[in-house]
């Protein structure tokens, strides 16, 4: 995805989140956190991250990062579009076990 959108791109729009802008969605089975999808823009384009928020922790953590015109997942990241729902499944999946590793950044 660095092909698209830089880190700083994708560290810009996780701060929007921290500051209360996007839009809660539902999918998260991790207890304590909340999904946000926001919008975002970087050398590739248009996209759309969703964030996993973990609330208890105050901790701010990029799930999904697509191109607002994907044509694998589709643009619709929503709990109709079942190749979304999957990817994220896999991705928090991912992240739970980068989190429970301590193999992650902090920006």
């Amino acid at each position: 995805m660095l092909k698209y959108f830089s880190k700083g791109d994708i560290k810009k729009n996780v701060l929007k989140v921290a500051r209360g802008l996007g839009v809660e969605i539902g999918g998260s089975f991790i207890e304590g956190t909340k999904l946000v999808k926001v919008y975002m823009t970087g050398r590739g384009g248009a996209g759309r991250m969703i964030v996993l928020v973990y609330v208890s922790k105050n901790y701010y953590l990029p799930v999904v990062v697509r191109l607002k015109k994907d044509k694998i997942v589709g643009s619709n990241l929503s709990k109709g579009n079942e190749a979304f729902q999957k990817l994220l499944e896999e991705n928090l999946g991912l992240l739970m076990k980068d989190l429970e590793n301590g193999d992650f950044e902090q920006l």
